[in-house]
């Protein structure tokens, strides 16, 4: 149950108000905090609370910022032997939070735009397996993961994409992975069409080309995925209270990562996946604190459980 994820890691720096600003406008924020983020990072924290024995390669300044994040990643029980210091400073997302949980961000990625393919052909071979599952989304400069990709191609390793900021999937990283994972906004941005939850499963397929497996996650709606040996599966959202639903979609693609890794069925990760990013946004910041079985559970005790349905292929 092995997870390498390559890519950002940054610092949040989050102020909160009743409402988003809008063009040009000012507001007052009620309250302000900082936090550990960065899209990449977010995932591979919730991969290994969920149990995978989780590698984290990327860069960080030699700052404050940078020591919260490389603490904060240990504490999930990440490996960084191979996050590198670096003289740009910590990557920072600059957020602005309304009170329904609902954000805007900017990243300055700093650091993160230093990663490069050396760092990543410095990783030992024996990350590089079949048993291994490759998380990444897009946030760190393309040759990095054009590098990962390759040497994750020649190990037989799955690749789990992320695919945000979507425009910046290139045709190498498109056809590179196994399992894309994207919103509706995403997808629809992929397909050249409006996609919501009615056609979620349309969308999924035709992401996946039919031999390929796809998941449009729809907050808190659910997510479909479509895969070749499960056909469409479709799974209920969760009602919760949600607090703040920052880095929501970045833990669903860790936990389905880590899920994918011990070889669970698709439509059984999507189901889980499902849940714990539900359970995530009870909490403040992009990083879930909670997110194993037994805590999950626990917060989504007095809420509807996903409702998993497969349709064959």
């Amino acid at each position: 149950m092995n997870v390498l994820v390559v890519g950002g890691a940054n610092y949040d720096l989050v102020a909160h108000a009743g409402r988003l600003p809008g063009e040009g406008e000012t507001l007052v924020a009620d309250a302000f905090h900082g936090t550990p983020g960065g899209k990449a990072a977010n995932l591979a924290c919730a991969a290994a609370r969920w149990g995978a024995t989780t590698q984290f390669v990327g860069r960080v300044g030699n700052d404050d910022f940078g020591r919260a994040v490389r603490d904060d990643l240990v504490a999930a029980g990440c490996n960084v032997d191979y996050l590198t210091d670096d003289v740009r400073g910590t990557g920072l997302g600059l957020v602005f939070m309304d009170g329904r949980g609902r954000y805007a961000t900017v990243v300055a990625p700093r650091a993160n735009a230093a990663l490069d393919a050396d760092d990543v052909e410095a990783l030992p071979d024996a990350w590089f397996t079949s048993s291994t599952v490759i998380a990444l989304a897009l946030e760190a400069p393309a040759d990095a993961l054009h590098a990962v990709t390759e040497r994750a191609h020649r190990s037989g390793a799955s690749v789990v994409l992320n695919a945000a900021p979507v425009d910046r999937l290139d045709a190498i990283l498109d056809a590179a992975w196994t399992v894309l994972v994207v919103n509706e906004h995403e997808a629809g941005e992929r397909l050249g069409r409006h996609v919501d939850a009615a056609t979620a499963g349309d969308a999924a397929r035709a992401l996946a080309g039919g031999d390929r497996t796809a998941v449009v996650t729809l907050g808190a709606a659910g997510a479909v995925g479509w895969s070749p040996t499960h056909g469409t599966t479709r799974v209920d959202g969760v009602r919760v209270d949600a607090v703040d639903t920052l880095g929501a979609g970045d833990v669903f693609t860790g936990v389905l990562a880590a899920e994918t890794a011990r070889g669970t069925p698709f439509g059984v990760a999507v189901a889980t996946a499902t849940r714990v990013a539900g359970a995530s946004v009870t909490h403040s910041g992009a990083r879930f604190p909670g997110g194993t079985p037994d805590g999950v559970a626990d917060i989504l005790s007095a809420s509807t459980h996903p409702t998993l349905q497969e349709d064959s292929a």
